[in-house]
């Protein structure tokens, strides 16, 4: 079976010239950035990797908490080029589109790798509930066994969180200043606190606030996912939704989010479709065949036949961020047709995704090897393995 993606799944991702991490403040790792250069070579991101994993798991894996460990992991496997995906992002970076140079920040960077850990844990627990899910029931409700709250993470922006497991509107849409202060008068005491320009009206100060704020210390207990929101765009699109348990306050165009197994599915395809409508740009390159030796050759020579012009269409990303969510697509579209997408690997516990079907028990031959070695052990020595049904928690 082949590991290329039906979709987008011809792309190659150029590899950096130079990857360097900086450390903003001292020995402090999450206030460094990477940067770099974009160089001329490039891989296929859909062939696994020197570890046998696919791209999406390699990423999510990956330990990059050590600047040498990083830097090396970069320039064999690509980097996220966050300012070159989302040129709209909210810090306001920009950059011109021939620049060959990058920069991400180190929280960018964890951002986006808790999201993709995020994404294959859910798409394995989607294929181990599938079963158990059955079609949509009419009040949405969901099946035995299953929470609510793996379908209602949080959605992180850069100055406030939407959380979709509140229990009210107010409570839902939590900005930064309501988080940190319990009341209005709190953060207007406080002279370290901007000035607003125009101070929230009564309805936010008597009602908003306090739900936001109470809401912030509940997520504090619960602990739910939390998904990064790279710009402001989209941050905005998930201010109005409609939730289920609470009445309608706006929805978005493609209905409402519900907590049950379907309700996840279209979650996950919400928070992937962007990454993936970037994913599928062309590269258009016009040219003749020829015409390179032709420039190089002696002017006074006759022009040779250059041969009609062509029109070639690539996908040459510079972001490792496309080639990642593709892999990620191709794994919601199997769970959404009934099949496997993803589970967790038997030795290692880490889920990985079940695009090939020769692997859907164990995320890559040494883990096959270091569980049949230890199994062999175990019946060498008379003792019986039994294996749990669902994941470790």
């Amino acid at each position: 079976m082949s590991l290329r993606p039906r979709f987008a799944g011809d792309g190659r991702l150029r590899l950096p010239a130079s990857v360097v991490i900086r450390r903003a403040d001292g020995e402090d790792w999450h206030a460094g950035d990477v940067e770099g250069q974009h160089g001329g070579s490039t891989w296929d991101p859909f062939e696994r990797t020197a570890d046998g994993l696919l791209l999406a798991e390699a990423f999510a894996r990956a330990d990059l908490d050590q600047p040498r460990r990083a830097r090396r992991w970069f320039l064999e496997h690509g980097v996220l080029d966050v300012v070159g995906f989302f040129p709209e992002n909210l810090e306001g970076r920009s950059r011109d589109p021939d620049d060959e140079d990058f920069v991400d920040t180190v929280q960018d960077v964890e951002a986006h790798q808790d999201n993709v850990r995020w994404h294959l844990e859910t798409l394995a627990r989607l294929t181990l509930e599938r079963e158990l899910a059955g079609p949509p029931r009419p009040d949405r409700r969901p099946h035995d066994g299953w929470d609510p709250a793996w379908a209602q993470p949080a959605i992180w922006g850069r100055h406030e969180v939407i959380w979709l497991g509140a229990t009210s509107h107010y409570g839902a849409r939590i900005p930064t200043y309501m988080d940190d202060y319990p009341t209005f008068e709190a953060a207007a005491a406080d002279p370290r606190v901007q000035r607003w320009k125009s101070p929230p009206n009564r309805e936010a100060i008597e009602r908003w606030w306090p739900a936001a704020h109470a809401s912030a210390r509940r997520m504090e207990i619960e602990d739910p996912p939390f998904i990064w929101i790279p710009y402001a765009d989209w941050a905005g699109h998930w201010h109005q939704f409609e939730m289920d348990g609470a009445a309608p306050h706006g929805r978005l165009p493609s209905g409402p989010l519900h907590v049950d197994w379907h309700g996840l599915v279209d979650l996950q395809r919400r928070l992937i479709t962007p990454y993936v409508q970037r994913a599928a740009v062309h590269d258009v390159v016009v040219g003749q065949r020829g015409s390179a030796d032709a420039a190089s050759s002696d002017e006074s020579a006759p022009q040779a036949n250059l041969g009609p012009v062509r029109v070639e269409q690539r996908r040459v990303w510079r972001s490792l961020l496309a080639p990642v969510y593709l892999q990620l697509l191709e794994g919601l579209r199997r769970v959404s047709d009934g099949q496997s997408g993803a589970t967790w690997c038997r030795e290692c516990g880490q889920p990985f995704l079940t695009l090939d079907a020769r692997r859907s028990s164990f995320c890559n031959d040494r883990e096959r090897f270091r569980f049949a070695q230890r199994e062999r052990r175990r019946r060498l020595g008379g003792q019986v393995i039994e294996f749990p049904l669902r994941p470790p928690t």
